[in-house]
């Protein structure tokens, strides 16, 4: 949407001017040929056609406005309808696979095809993918939530590294469980910001979880927070599985992941996206860089 208002604000100017400057050449057009040729006994005359070439030149300018937003319009409706199309097609392909385990399971269950050493086994895999596709289900509704109209921030001050500090609390387990070495570097004096606290949570939360599920175990993972005086950058870094360089600018796409080759749940790529929604709303900006020590490094600048 804001892409298309920058259109119409360019496409705006740009008729208004061609409409000026049309307007401006047509009464000193006639001005002169009064002046020349005519004499005051035909002003009357010439002041009705120069204001009768005038309306003509203001409706012409005008269907050109009207065209050219109304194609704009257009082309901008079949971009969402396209993005969401694709969207729905890639959750739909990734709710099959667990959904085709859970069904597959259960029915071995209710068909007493399980052997009672593997009830438990196999009830626990039904658990487990009904947890990945609810997760799925969740990310998917956020996304849509960020994008739509109604969305907007309840921005309030709040102390980004203590929030920080929670969020990497929150995951403490899941840090835990994949054997990251987390790597701290936090300031003791606080760095405040007008964000939506909830929001921001989320984008944490996010980047600590791609970190777990894109990397192997001890891999270390470098989390700072560096105050620049009017701007802070929060880095989250890692010496990871690296991304290749032709899949770095759509990393932030829904559904593109670090593994695409082994694109599921856990590399639906929606976590990256949300991240990038969520940040662009606030005005800041995210960037995957290249770091001599680390093999990706995501940087949000306040």
């Amino acid at each position: 949407m804001k892409q298309l208002r920058n259109a119409i604000l360019r496409s705006f100017i740009l008729y208004f001017l061609g409409l000026s400057v049309t307007g401006g050449l047509i009464e000193e057009f006639f001005n002169q040929l009064e002046e020349l040729f005519l004499g005051d006994r035909y002003i009357i005359p010439v002041q009705i056609i120069s204001g009768t070439f005038q309306i003509l030149a203001v409706v012409g300018f005008s269907f050109l406005f009207y065209r050219s937003l109304n194609k704009k319009i257009g082309q901008e409706s079949q971009k969402l309808a396209k993005e969401q199309s694709t969207l729905f097609a890639n959750i739909a392909h990734d709710l099959k696979t667990p959904l085709t385990s859970i069904t597959g399971f259960s029915k071995a269950l209710n068909e007493d095809v399980v052997e009672p050493a593997e009830i438990k086994e196999v009830s626990n895999i039904i658990y487990q993918k009904s947890i990945t596709a609810n997760e799925l289900l969740d990310l998917m509704f956020q996304y849509t939530k960020l994008n739509s109209a109604e969305f907007s921030l309840n921005r309030q001050e709040c102390v980004i590294n203590y929030l920080l500090k929670e969020a990497v609390a929150d995951n403490y387990d899941l840090l835990e469980q994949q054997q990251i070495e987390l790597v701290l570097d936090l300031p003791e004096e606080p760095i405040t910001r007008r964000i939506d606290k909830a929001e921001f949570r989320r984008v944490f939360n996010n980047l600590l979880i791609n970190a777990c599920k894109h990397n192997p175990p001890k891999t270390e993972l470098f989390i700072s927070i560096k105050n620049k005086g009017k701007t802070a950058e929060i880095i989250f870094a890692d010496n990871g599985t690296a991304i290749p360089q032709k899949d770095r600018e759509q990393l932030f796409q829904p559904f593109v992941s670090e593994n695409e080759t082994e694109r599921n749940f856990q590399g639906s790529g929606l976590g990256l996206a949300i991240v990038k929604t969520i940040v662009d709303k606030h005005g800041f900006m995210i960037q995957l860089l290249d770091d001599e020590h680390y093999t990706k490094k995501f940087v949000i600048t306040l």
